[in-house]
């Protein structure tokens, strides 16, 4: 459906425990309550938020049994997503690029998850007081460079070379750097995520998923 490389490490790590919930339930289906459930599991930022607003995996886990109730499918050759969870995907990449990342975030899928908005996974953290705004403002707000900070920065395509740049401010949205690149052939100013970017001095972060691209090597 979608290009599983564009997922972050710790996105792929959610999609994949997903596919097992739904193994774990007997279900032909990957719909949006395991996609929940997987977000529970993986130790990344949705976890946390999620918990600090009273959606811990065991209360979401028994609400969502609380809907199911015993009407479990029994698997077939291949457990497919529904269309839901494919709806969740496609919104997940616009939250991605609407940030000016590369990559999907599990941050990304649950903000995919509430704005599909109609799934088994919306409606059981809607009914435990959790939306979108209180997401989005549990969202501790990015530290970003000073003006005149250096920075190295990717090209947006393979091989994503470092390019050294210097901020020069900070841009309308939340979380993005302008930032000055002189010796870059075609982009001598770019408007940057910031964290697509790496402080001088500094090596490529083993975290980062540009730097760990086959491509980038």
């Amino acid at each position: 459906m979608y290009p599983f490389e564009r997922f972050s490490e710790d996105a792929k790590k959610v999609l994949t425990r997903a596919q097992t919930e739904a193994e774990r339930a007997r279900h032909s289906y990957i719909g949006t309550e395991h996609l929940l459930l997987a977000l529970l599991d993986v130790d990344a930022e949705p976890k946390r938020l999620l918990v600090g607003l009273g959606a811990a995996e065991e209360t979401v886990r028994g609400a969502i049994q609380n809907v199911l109730g015993r009407n479990e499918r029994i698997v077939i050759q291949q457990i497919i997503p529904t269309s839901r969870v494919k709806k969740v995907i496609e919104l997940s990449f616009g939250a991605a690029q609407r940030e000016g990342s590369a990559f999907v975030t599990p941050m990304h899928l649950l903000i995919g998850l509430m704005e599909e908005g109609e799934g088994i996974a919306a409606h059981v953290l809607q009914d435990l007081g959790v939306t979108l705004e209180a997401i989005r403002g549990g969202r501790p707000g990015p530290v970003l460079p000073a003006p005149g900070s250096r920075v190295l920065v990717h090209d947006p395509e393979p091989p994503y070379r470092l390019w050294e740049g210097r901020v020069t401010g900070h841009g309308e949205e939340d979380g993005t750097v302008l930032v000055a690149i002189p010796n870059h052939p075609t982009t001598p100013e770019a408007t940057v995520a910031h964290d697509l970017l790496h402080p001088i001095p500094v090596r490529p972060a083993a975290t980062c998923d540009r730097c760990r691209h086959p491509a980038a090597g």
